[in-house]
């Protein structure tokens, strides 16, 4: 099992959210509401962790700066939109994992 960090972000005036994985480069997703946008970055995940393995690659090493990063980035594109500055962080475990 495999388990991640992931950055949620609420688009204000919607039930939307965003959300993306710092540790898989170009991985994000978005769903209605917070229980969908989980769904859908989940299955992201799984497809990307499955194909980067299968050429070799492996995920980035989280840490807390690359989280960190990830959420500054967040931030950054919120306030020049003139949106809320919210966002959260929350564990998504992968049931299974491709082999290398």
């Amino acid at each position: 099992m495999r388990t991640d960090t992931v950055v949620l972000s609420p688009e204000p005036d919607t039930d939307w959210f965003s959300v993306s994985c710092p540790a898989m480069p170009g991985v994000a997703s978005q769903g209605l509401g917070r229980e969908q946008a989980m769904k859908n970055i989940r299955e992201a995940m799984d497809l990307w962790l499955e194909v980067t393995l299968e050429e070799g690659g492996t995920p980035l090493e989280e840490t807390p700066e690359l989280i960190a990063k990830q959420v500054q980035f967040v931030l950054g594109w919120k306030a020049e939109e003139g949106w809320p500055l919210i966002v959260e962080t929350a564990q998504v475990s992968l049931a299974k994992v491709a082999a290398a």
